[in-house]
């Protein structure tokens, strides 16, 4: 059955570069709508999940660029699309320290400061050089980039270069095409808050811990990287009640792989029997309990 997914998948996305070619989607002319002339410069949202969740929009911004920076699981994904092209790492860990003082970026525990600096001056020097022999860059991510999206600081670190975001399926969407339930019609609120609990250590003050979001008892959705589950649900119950639904949404996108585990505030724990996947979200909200 794995096999067939892929190999349908694969067969779509061939169909779709044949139809975009076709239709001269895919030529540098004319400019496709929303995208001014002087771009050089694209930040590009390859989807969530299976390659088919790429929009045509990108396909063509990606096949227009002459440098791609994308990490090795996206190269894989997305083979003949990206054949022929210069490939580089973006930098993963570079959003930590960008726009920080040395004392401020030493302070990080993940990465290395001065070693992502040295990153950081050898992709600029490799997109200016580009952009400046007028050839055409973009830089690839996975869901909205827009969302908790690790790339945000290509955007201002090359203001002066007017980059623009395509935008794509996320995370988010993909799940909640997986619960099948409207998630701004919840019985109390018909509000959703989306939230994460990384990048949230040392010496981050902002306002938006979870007892406070969770005052309102609006919908949440969780982007769940290295978050603590045990420690985010008690959290939670200081202010939805014990049966308030809960669901994890596992590698959402995924037809293969898709899985949605439903539980309470008070079960959701017992429900999970191993540690859930890198690549899952969590809600919680009374939505789930209608229709």
């Amino acid at each position: 059955m794995r096999h067939t997914h892929k190999f349908a998948a694969a067969l779509l996305f061939t169909v779709l570069l044949l139809l975009c070619t076709g239709c001269g989607i895919l030529s540098a002319q004319p400019v496709a709508a929303g995208q001014t002339n002087d771009t050089r410069l694209y930040l590009v949202s390859t989807g969530n999940g299976d390659p088919d969740n790429i929009t045509l929009k990108a396909v063509d911004v990606i096949s227009r660029s002459d440098i791609i920076f994308c990490h090795e699981r996206t190269r894989a994904k997305f083979p003949e699309l990206l054949a022929g092209k210069a490939i580089y790492d973006p930098g993963f860990g570079i959003f930590a320290i960008h726009g920080k003082t040395p004392e401020e970026g030493r302070k990080s525990t993940r990465f290395d400061y001065d070693e992502k600096m040295a990153q950081l001056k050898e992709i600029s020097n490799i997109i200016r050089g580009a952009v400046a022999e007028g050839k055409t860059v973009s830089v690839l991510c996975s869901g909205d980039p827009t969302i908790y999206g690790p790339n945000m600081w290509y955007m201002a670190e090359f203001a002066d270069l007017n980059p623009e975001i395509i935008t794509g399926v996320s995370a988010f969407n993909s799940c909640n095409a997986a619960l099948k339930r409207g998630v701004t019609s919840g019985k109390n609120t018909h509000s959703v808050i989306l939230t994460a609990t990384f990048g949230r250590e040392g010496i981050y003050e902002g306002t938006d811990s979870i007892e406070n979001l969770a005052r309102i008892q609006a919908t949440m959705a969780f982007f769940t990287m290295f978050m603590d589950m045990d420690a985010v649900v008690e959290k939670l119950r200081v202010h939805y009640p014990a049966d308030t639904p809960v669901a994890i949404v596992q590698h959402a996108g995924y037809k293969d792989r898709e899985k949605v585990i439903y539980g309470t505030l008070e079960t959701i724990k017992d429900k999970i029997k191993e540690d859930p996947p890198f690549e899952y979200m969590m809600y919680v909200g009374d939505f789930m309990s209608k229709r």
